[in-house]
């Protein structure tokens, strides 16, 4: 699906949540049996910590200059985050940043935000791609997005490629995001707007889940979990057994949070996943891997990220179907410079310059048989090289500018 801004006006919000409340989506109970229990499920579209959150800040000059927070409008607006391409102008997010539970586009305008060392650069969103098949079911994937930008980035912003290898799986990845934050052992418990960065391994692809939940796990899912050190905690290992038992990468980890939706994962530098959404499993009885009894990016719980790898030639196709701007054409050209005499010249300086003489230029020498007078020295009545007329654009000007002043600017919406 593509969309253009200016076509926004005749989309009806289908619905709206405060800024200060996280979206959580519950879903319903799964007929899976697993143990002889029931298990049951919540699953949220979102980094929280192993440590102290502000040991995990990313400072613009750093390589991640390219990771931009995208302030998206609607009747709320939101907050989530987005990888720039190599394009400089399109950026990699999440589909579900831009639309209700059921794929329709939901936002009328939006801004990028890129934090540099000279300063925060904001560049207007003016189109919206989003996958064909994208129908808010987050479990079936295609839960990715790419927004064209007004103008081109400058070129101090980074670029980022596509991971294009499907062997991410087993793979550590760096995670950055502007999302809300928190300690894994109380989970997402605020929001500064800055960012953040870390690491946690892809233990699996997302069809791995059809064994528990249900059949409609997609394998272009990449799912980890947030690791504490603790058996008890290890989601994979709790939920599948030896064979996927991790205890994490101690300080390093982190795990996405509420306003990380559309965050890219590194693995060599490019773009492996984009950040989709939270799943929190648990029985009846609310047993559970979670550390906790909530859905909140807290140690226990899993996270999904869109397998970039899985949509090269969606992405790819957009790209290279992008016309770059031209710059503009300039009417007016540039102004002769004026003729400058050598002193000891005796041409008179009222004479017009060589350039508009349509005969020989004149040769002012003691030999010269052209007459000293002015009006003769033109060998006859040609007129000079045509000069453009500028075309009335200033009158245009003048006239839009009256009119304007007669007719006188993790989501934090949680995704």
């Amino acid at each position: 699906m593509t969309f253009t801004l200016s076509n926004l006006k005749s989309i009806t919000l289908l619905s709206a949540v405060s800024l200060l409340t996280p979206v959580i989506i519950t879903e319903p109970a799964q007929a899976a049996s697993f143990n002889t229990n029931l298990i049951q499920t919540q699953v949220q579209p979102l980094y929280t910590t192993t440590g102290n959150p502000d040991d995990y800040l990313v400072s613009p000059g750093t390589g991640y200059d390219g990771v931009a927070q995208l302030s998206l409008g609607g009747f709320w607006g939101s907050s989530c985050t987005g990888g720039l391409l190599g394009t400089g102008a399109h950026i990699l997010t999440a589909a579900h940043c831009l639309t209700d539970d059921f794929g329709n586009l939901n936002i009328s305008n939006g801004t990028a935000t890129f934090e540099l060392t000279t300063g925060d650069v904001n560049l207007s969103i003016a189109n919206i791609f989003v996958h064909d098949d994208w129908t808010g079911g987050l479990e079936n994937g295609y839960d990715i997005a790419i927004l064209e930008l007004t103008d081109i980035a400058p070129d101090t912003v980074d670029r980022y490629d596509i991971y294009r290898n499907k062997n991410e799986v087993g793979k550590i990845g760096k995670k950055v995001g502007y999302g809300g934050s928190g300690n894994g052992n109380v989970g997402d418990v605020f929001w500064d707007g800055l960012k953040r960065s870390g690491q946690n391994r892809y233990d699996a692809s997302g069809d791995l889940f059809n064994q528990l939940l249900s059949d409609n796990f997609s394998d272009s899912l990449l799912a980890y979990d947030f690791d504490n050190g603790l058996a008890a905690n290890d989601a994979f290992g709790y939920w599948f057994g030896d064979d996927y038992a991790d205890l994490g990468l101690g300080l390093n980890e982190v795990s996405a949070a509420s306003g990380d939706s559309g965050s890219p994962t590194f693995i060599d530098g490019a773009i492996a996943g984009v950040t989709s959404f939270m799943l929190r499993v648990y029985y009846l009885d609310g047993i559970s891997s979670d550390i906790d009894d909530a859905l909140n990016s807290s140690f226990g719980e899993f996270s999904f990220d869109t397998r970039a790898s899985s949509y090269t030639n969606w992405i790819d196709d957009i790209l290279t179907r992008w016309q770059p701007p031209t710059p503009p054409v300039v009417d007016n050209p540039v102004p002769t410079p004026p003729v400058v005499n050598d002193p000891g010249d005796d041409i008179d300086e009222n004479l017009p310059s060589d350039d508009d003489i349509a005969d020989d230029p004149i040769d002012n020498t003691p030999d010269d048989e052209i007459p000293d007078n002015p009006d003769d020295s033109i060998g006859d009545d040609s007129p000079s090289d045509p000069v453009s007329v500028p075309e009335p654009r200033s009158l245009a000007g003048l006239m839009a500018f009256a009119t304007g002043l007669w007719l006188t600017k993790k989501k934090k919406v949680s995704r």
